[in-house]
């Protein structure tokens, strides 16, 4: 298959995607089953169509999400497809995080199992297997002798292990943008760039608020080879003052407030908005662009956090007034 035919198909696909409209109705629904019902013309109708509990929605709507973003591999050429899966591992890597957050956390099998993204296919670990882990250095040890990602041989924390593992993750992603046309790599690079960036400034806004000791937080830090340096945000640290940060980068204020406030669920939709509206701005010259599969791919991401995010609200009874400050897409 060619790239050319991989770009049509993922026009076909994101012209399935969900509106603005639509999420903002869906996000006004008082109960799951009316969720259910306004989505039974779309391609989440038949993978609802039997959902009851919260568990059976996060399910039917994972599904869905995994299921579109593996069929672009499976049209990918050679290089192309390639790079695709290395970027989707980063499930792979988000799922690992919540492995470790919730074994921490004194999490059960069962609990931490319904957490997880159904990213099989998408990554190169046996998840199941990381679950039964008996503790969080059982965990740490088989991931390192896995080989799938480099991790140092004294992992400490928790925080140091997902900083590790995100490391690892981009170091990879970088060096697989050879696979790419030439005329998207720059486009690419700075999408990844973008993301490395955020995770940097929450280390080092949870360091300048005072809840990370300084030397742990630069420790943290990720080199970036397509973003503010990493001597950039040490010698901003070293100022020790959270207002540093808001002054160097007042396009994230909303982001870098939010992990000042330690509201993970807001600062995650901050972070996804920051980059969902990163990949809207580039002007794609050309119909057949390889950076439009990229852009369709964070569309993807962006309507499954807002789906989960709806019928989680519902499910906790948020007023639906109170719902579209959670939601990527609005």
């Amino acid at each position: 298959m060619s790239l050319t035919y991989l770009i049509c198909r993922t026009h076909g696909y994101a012209s399935r995607l969900l509106g603005r409209d639509l999420i903002r109705r869906l996000a006004a629904s008082r109960s799951l089953r009316q969720l259910a019902e306004e989505l039974s013309e779309t391609d989440y109708g038949p993978s609802l169509k039997t959902a009851q509990t919260i568990s059976d929605f996060e399910e039917a709507l994972a599904e869905v999400f995994v299921s579109r973003s593996s069929a672009l591999l499976g049209l990918a050429p050679g290089g192309i497809g390639d790079f695709i899966k290395s970027y989707l591992r980063r499930y792979e890597v988000q799922n690992l995080v919540w492995i470790a957050r919730m074994k921490l956390g004194g999490a059960s099998e069962g609990e931490i199992a319904r957490m997880l993204m159904p990213v099989k296919g998408m990554g190169v670990l046996d998840l199941e297997d990381l679950v039964k882990a008996g503790s969080l250095d059982e965990l740490i040890k088989a991931v390192r002798s896995s080989g799938a990602y480099r991790l140092p041989e004294e992992v400490e924390s928790v925080a140091e292990l997902e900083a590790e593992l995100w490391k690892s993750y981009y170091a990879q992603i970088f060096k697989k943008l050879s696979l790419i046309p030439l005329s998207d790599r720059g486009d690419v690079k700075r999408l990844l760039g973008l993301e490395l960036d955020l995770i940097n400034l929450k280390t080092c806004m949870l360091s300048a608020a005072g809840k990370l000791d300084r030397e742990i937080a630069e420790k943290l830090l990720i080199d970036n080879p397509a973003g503010v340096p990493r001597r950039k945000l040490v010698r901003l640290l070293s100022k020790g003052d959270e207002r540093m940060f808001l002054e160097h980068f007042p396009g994230y204020r909303d982001f870098l407030m939010s992990a000042i406030s330690g509201g993970d669920w807001l600062l995650e939709v901050e972070r996804f908005r920051i980059v969902r509206r990163f990949a809207e701005s580039l002007r794609i010259p050309k119909f057949v662009n390889f950076f439009y599969v990229m852009k369709y791919l964070v569309d993807l991401e962006a309507e499954y956090r807002d789906l989960r995010t709806i019928a989680i609200a519902i499910h906790h009874g948020v007023p639906p007034e109170s719902r579209l400050r959670l939601l990527v897409s609005v």
